[in-house]
């Protein structure tokens, strides 16, 4: 510090004398020191770039929208089932049946947003209903061709760009598991799917990488496909949390440890390089560390030609894609089990097939859905489906909204909601579905 132009003094110091010689001996000490520790920082950090940029594989993708550094980014992140690259021991011991090839387990769609103030995460189920070429498939069904198809597919079917691509194989899953030492997770009831291979009591677990596996890929329950997302969802963020609080990013040998095992699972684009990686990393710091919200394309599953697709909701669809591509914060989904305990009283205005596209929705989201009758005279919905919070029940009014992609209102003065209702629904003329035929039978207009 200066005082006067001068520096301030930080005690009695005699040019030559015992006290002068010793402090620069310790300087001297303190500067190898410092020097060192620098070296080490910067050979780690090169040690850690060489070994991730030797191990990863990169691929050329034609598909993905080249946009500026400062613009919003946009990531797809798959993980596949392929079991290439188990070792017969590892894959002895998984439920696997007997696949071979690749399709999608996950399949997550990243969003950051221009200014970095924010991170989206959004679950596309794997049984997505998309157009591709003229024909309805699956999503995962499409990954089958290849990267460049599945992003093609998302980009046609829903306007979303993507930038860049990254895979991680089963391998990598398993491989990350171990090094970090195994994850927390805490169930609410028993878990039984033999076909996954999970077998849990009620409580909480340190599940081990084949447990861990056998968690994520449970379907069971009756959400199904969407069961498996809640758990994906659950063990991202229980995994995150592991890291942050076990320190595992700072600890340069379980560091080292990681990227060696996980790095020759990951197949990424030819643009998206550790150094990429990183100054996002670092922008993101604050927003990582405040928790990234995840939410699920709303959807519901229908049976055609024998085949059972998820299908989108597609007013919800179009809300949360708009989001995306602008790279705005999500509105807040709430969570599983917030849902769970909000009941949302249906009036479906006479639109009785619309009416089952949005209870299915609801339902599937994991909200209490709760068919009502047409509701009361002054609340037809007209062409847009309309939300009314019970008791000034904001929160719970905006968690269906976000599902739903629906404005929210207050009560028609006089109208009461239905007994032990916390939100209500009435349906609108544009509450329908992403299939075609769903499309041109919307809206059948029994309420006008």
């Amino acid at each position: 510090m200066l005082v006067g132009g001068e520096p301030e003094p930080w005690g009695p110091l005699r040019q030559g004398g015992r006290r002068w010689r010793g402090l620069r001996r310790t300087l001297k000490a303190l500067g190898v020191v410092g020097l060192v520790s620098v070296v080490a920082m910067v050979s780690t950090g090169f040690e850690l770039y060489r070994q991730f940029e030797q191990s990863v594989t990169r691929v050329p993708l034609d598909q993905l929208e080249q946009t500026a550094p400062v613009d919003a980014r946009h990531f797809l992140v798959v993980g596949s089932d392929s079991r290439g690259d188990l070792d017969d021991d590892t894959r002895s011991g998984l439920s696997l049946g007997d696949f071979e090839g690749q399709r999608s387990d996950t399949i997550i769609y990243a969003a950051i947003s221009r200014d970095r103030s924010s991170v989206s995460l959004v679950s596309m189920p794997r049984d997505l209903l998309v157009i591709d070429d003229g024909r309805q498939r699956k999503l995962t069904d499409v990954f089958a061709g290849g990267a460049d198809d599945l992003i093609r597919v998302i980009t046609s079917n829903f306007g979303l760009p993507v930038n860049h691509y990254a895979k991680v194989s089963l391998g990598g899953f398993v491989e990350a598991v171990r090094t970090i030492g195994g994850v927390d997770i805490c169930l609410d009831e028993p878990l039984r799917d033999w076909r996954a291979g999970a077998d849990f009591d009620a409580g909480c677990h340190r599940m081990d990488a084949e447990e861990a596996l056998a968690y994520v890929r449970s379907r069971q329950g009756s959400r199904a496909d969407f069961e498996r997302i809640d758990r994906q969802q659950t063990f991202i963020q229980a995994t995150l949390q592991e890291l942050t609080e076990r320190q595992i990013l700072t600890n340069v040998p379980r560091l080292f440890q990681l990227v060696e095992d996980v790095s020759s699972h990951v197949v990424t684009d030819q643009n998206l390089g550790l150094t990429q990686m990183r100054g996002l990393a670092d922008e993101m710091r604050t927003v990582v560390r405040d928790g990234m919200p995840m939410t699920t394309v709303p959807g519901y599953t229908r049976r055609i030609d024998g085949i059972d697709y998820v299908i989108a909701y597609r007013p919800g669809a179009e809300a949360l894609f708009e989001d995306l591509r602008a790279g705005r914060a999500l509105e807040d989904p709430g969570t599983r089990d917030e849902r769970a305990e909000t009941t949302v009283a249906v009036w479906s205005g006479g639109r009785s097939r619309a009416t089952g596209i949005v209870g299915d929705t609801l339902l599937y989201a994991a909200f209490d859905a709760v068919p009502s009758g047409v509701g009361p005279s002054g609340t037809d919905a007209g062409s847009t489906t309309t939300i009314y919070r019970v008791g000034g029940d904001d929160a719970a009014a905006g968690w269906v909204a976000a599902t739903l992609g629906a404005p929210i209102r207050d009560l028609p003065a006089g109208v009461d909601a239905p007994e032990g209702a916390d939100v209500v629904v009435a349906v609108g003329d544009d509450a329908h579905g992403g299939s075609p035929e769903e499309s041109r039978s919307a809206g059948d207009g029994q309420g006008h």
